[in-house]
């Protein structure tokens, strides 16, 4: 069972948050501050099955709205047939997955929704499972037997051995008869016995009106379905401090040695217990393991965790340097990670499923240190589905854009979250996605030592060539994000300097004119010949045909641009280049996408001048 998506009513600065479908393993959260990733984070937690939903849920603007939660699982046929058998149900259902979804209300009332019902075949009279049904009233009916054994063929005609559906209403109307004749003549028996034929009567009774029930149906179903539902765990700011010390008379309540006995092997026993040589190695053992697996996914130093005891109290130190710390004076950002690896590690060795809610994690760590926390939380995904909350680039990478959603404020709607990146043109809640695609295109200077180097103007021109190398298997050519047409010079002559052939791509714009106008000023070490444009008018986005550029760029091949050049349309439309330049890049991947002639022609124009100009370079 995985979670597919999720949508919250009326929850804190959330009027209507939109659909916010979910990543099968990470999905992210990207937004400013304040634009209520918290609050989307805090709504999953409230959907949990042993708490109601908190009361400072409800909006302070409208405290008459009833906040809501309504989960989409995508679940499989066996699972679905599982829970048909468990309540009775007689069917098979064959589709191979289903999305189911629970809604929850304000404290804490679920339902399934109604599409859900109608999808399972829950909301029309469905065929009783008879083996179920017997085996439920047959204790009644042998108790009934004996008692009435002088009349078993009055028995028979009301209590048939076989339940079914079409004689379900004729066999209740009986029994309700027989009820009332047992009423009417109870004096003729002990009154044990007519007690006892009453009770046994109304029993069959209430588990034949249940089986013909519909709604009841839907309500076992869900009842069952909820036990399957993950735990939602939310870690805020981990803000548990990592203790110096435990006393030994705590160590049956901590969470921190259960969650250090779930992921070290720690045993409580073994400390607590008189044998020396056993505690010994008991000690060492843990130590080594815990230090192995948490080495994996921190290497900003060589610091370790070391777990000591004696006969009152466990202790923890951080050992760095060849000195030991207690916890309490080492960097918060380490302490942080600590803890931050001890849960999150813990959580997903349950067994139980979980889905595990990070908010901002790595406040306190630098960049390189985040790569840790991202690694870690890649790996733990692979048992936990997880959505984290961030503003931070380096928690996001530039080639997993679609994990991403991004989460922002409405006048109508309060809180929204959008799936699709592209749709938003706010660049302060872009900023973190842009930093990290610029992360990734500094580091195609990494590429310097291949012979043929392009640099290039933009982003945009980066992915988009990135792109054509990738249709058309044009692997030679090595294309470097050069800081805008006036960086160029600069990146060139230190690319030049280390000896690389290098060769700098312009829009056919004003850029291009200054750089040949500027060349023997600003230019030490190249040539007009190493300066070359685009071989259309305008930019980048001009290579491709029109019905092109709407299809794969604008993803809307009905869109009536109204102007000639894809790249004054986007200038117009305020569109993000970069963001389309990525995600065409990210769709390779995905999709069969094959150019129009026009667009292949003008993409194989560009790399053709690469090729002339090396060969002229070279042949000097």
């Amino acid at each position: 069972m995985k979670i597919k998506k999720f949508r919250a009513w009326n929850y804190k600065s959330i009027i209507d948050s939109h659909d916010c479908f979910l990543s099968p393993k990470v999905t992210i959260l990207a937004g400013k501050n304040e634009s209520g990733k918290t609050s989307l984070l805090e709504a999953l937690e409230d959907f949990n099955i042993d708490k109601k939903i908190r009361s400072k849920s409800i909006p302070i603007q409208n405290e008459s709205a009833i906040p809501q939660i309504s989960v989409w699982f995508t679940v499989s046929k066996i699972e679905i047939n599982d829970i048909f058998k468990k309540i009775g149900i007689d069917k098979k259902y064959n589709k191979d997955f289903t999305d189911i979804c629970v809604d929850k209300k304000f404290p804490d009332v679920y339902s399934l929704d109604e599409e859900t019902i109608k999808n399972l075949g829950i909301d029309a009279p469905i065929q009783i499972n008879t083996e179920i049904t017997s085996s439920k009233i047959n204790p009644h009916l042998d108790t009934i037997s004996a008692i009435y054994n002088a009349h078993p063929a009055e028995l028979q005609s009301i209590f048939p051995p076989v339940i079914k559906i079409e004689a379900l209403q004729e066999t209740i109307d009986s029994i309700d008869k027989f009820i009332s004749q047992v009423e009417l003549v109870k004096n003729t028996f002990p009154d044990p016995d007519s007690s006892s034929l009453l009770e046994h009567a109304n029993s069959i009774l209430d588990i034949l009106s249940e089986t013909t029930n519909n709604s009841t149906f839907s309500e076992k179903f869900l009842n069952e379905f909820k036990t399957r539902i993950p735990n939602f765990i939310l870690f805020s700011s981990f803000n548990d401090i990592f203790p110096n010390t435990l006393a030994l008379s705590d160590l049956d309540s901590s969470d921190w040695i259960k969650d250090l006995s779930s992921i070290s092997d720690l045993d409580k026993d073994i400390i607590k217990s008189d044998n020396d040589r056993k505690k010994r190695e008991h000690k060492t053992k843990v130590n080594v393991k815990f230090n192995n697996d948490f080495k994996r996914y921190w290497i900003q130093d060589l610091a370790e965790l070391s777990i000591d005891w004696d006969n009152e109290k466990l202790l923890f130190w951080i050992e760095e340097d060849g000195f030991s710390y207690e916890p309490e004076i080492r960097s918060q950002g380490k302490r942080w990670y600590l803890a931050f690896y001890i849960k999150i590690t813990a959580r997903s060795n349950e067994k139980t499923k979980n889905v595990l809610l990070i908010d901002e994690p790595g406040l306190y760590l630098h960049a390189t240190a985040q790569k840790d926390v991202l690694n870690k939380l890649e790996k733990s995904s692979e048992d936990s589905q997880i959505i984290f909350s961030t503003h931070s680039p380096y928690l996001i990478e530039a080639d997993k854009l679609e994990r991403i959603r991004l989460v922002y404020r409405d006048s109508k709607f309060g809180t929204i979250v959008e799936n699709k990146i592209h749709k938003i043109a706010d660049k302060e809640t872009l900023t973190p996605i842009l930093t990290a695609i610029g992360l990734e295109m500094a580091s195609s200077i990494s590429q310097v030592d291949r012979l043929k180097n392009v640099i290039v103007e933009g982003p945009s021109d980066y992915y988009y060539l990135q792109s054509f190398k990738r249709l058309y298997n044009l692997d030679e050519i090595n294309i470097m994000y050069g800081g805008g047409a006036g960086n160029m010079p600069k990146v060139g002559t230190i690319l030049q300097g280390w000896g690389c052939n290098v060769i700098y791509l312009y829009d056919s714009d004003q850029g291009y004119k200054n750089a040949l106008k500027n060349i023997k000023e600003d230019w030490l070490t190249t040539t007009q010949e190493l300066i070359s444009k685009i071989p259309v008018e305008g930019a980048i986005e001009d290579i491709f045909s029109t019905s092109d550029y709407k299809r794969f760029i604008l993803l809307d091949e009905r869109k009536t641009l109204k102007i000639d050049k894809n790249s004054e349309y986007a200038k117009r439309q305020k569109r993000d280049k970069v963001l389309d330049s990525k995600l065409f890049l990210e769709s390779l991947s995905k999709n069969n996408i094959i150019l129009e002639s026009s667009t292949k022609m003008n993409a194989l124009k560009i790399f053709k001048i690469f090729e002339d100009k090396f060969k002229n370079e070279n042949g000097r």
